[in-house]
């Protein structure tokens, strides 16, 4: 069986522009009524990850088979080469309707399935379509770090990593590799040497750097994607506190 994304009046498209923060995805894509904030936020999660595979990513996505028995309407739905990849955003856990879902996709021939929920699931048995689409791998189960048993595992990673970079030494350092690979000869020309040892260990620790050949550093991929997300969010964040500053004069 085939499954095909047919859009309807509730189906939204979500551009790469839409994702740029989750404020400019709340604007354009309004929560649906009746679902709450912690929904509309694992909708943006999953559009941004699918948007970077790649895939024609859809809001309220409706599915049917070829033989139009059915219809699935999925929170989130990813199209690449005539695969679609179904995100159920999940806030209590599996319910019925997502069982019954899974029942029709189990049977399909081009879908994968992607569980988003907030927390390690509570349920000691899962319904059987469930635990059958996780068997085949036609399911997978991904939980938010930011809740649950994970958080602190989840916090203290990211609060190291802020920690880590959030010195003018360590940045000094790091931002200039963003156009080349920099040797410790030219550190030091620039900044003390005891601090170049130092800190090109613990960045290389930390799997930032990598060392190409003897004496000359570059940013690893993870380097590279870490780097320029924390950039992002330091510009997001000065953005956001000017703009809080400049409404408080005008209310004053």
């Amino acid at each position: 069986m085939i499954l095909q994304l047919t859009q309807s009046a509730e189906t939204q498209r979500v551009s790469p522009q839409d994702i740029l923060d989750y404020q400019t995805f709340a604007r354009r894509h309004q929560t649906p009524a009746g679902k709450n904030e912690l929904k509309q936020f694992e909708r943006f999660h999953a559009a941004r990850n699918l948007i970077s595979q790649e895939m024609d990513t859809y809001l309220d996505a409706k599915l049917t088979p070829n033989d139009h028995s059915s219809t699935i309407i999925v929170d989130v739905c990813g199209v690449k080469n005539k695969t679609l990849t179904a995100v159920f955003c999940q806030t209590t856990g599996i319910d019925e309707s997502l069982a019954k879902s899974l029942e029709t996709i189990n049977k399909s021939q081009n879908t994968n399935v992607i569980i988003l929920l907030p927390r390690e699931l509570d349920q000691p048995t899962l319904k059987e379509p469930v635990r059958i689409a996780l068997e085949r791998g036609k399911a997978t189960v991904e939980v938010l770090g930011w809740f649950g048993d994970t958080f602190q595992e989840t916090c203290r990673e990211t609060l190291g990593l802020i920690e880590l970079l959030g010195n003018e030494t360590r940045m000094r350092m790091l931002a200039p590799l963003l156009e080349r690979s920099g040797a410790k000869r030219d550190y030091r020309t620039r900044i003390n040497p005891k601090l170049v040892y130092h800190n090109i260990s613990a960045l290389s620790d930390a799997g930032l750097l990598d060392e190409n050949i003897e004496g000359a550093y570059e940013l690893s991929q993870f380097g590279k994607t870490v780097l320029a997300e924390f950039i992002t969010f330091l510009e997001k964040t000065r953005k956001t506190l000017d703009e809080s500053r400049t409404r408080e004069v005008k209310n004053d």
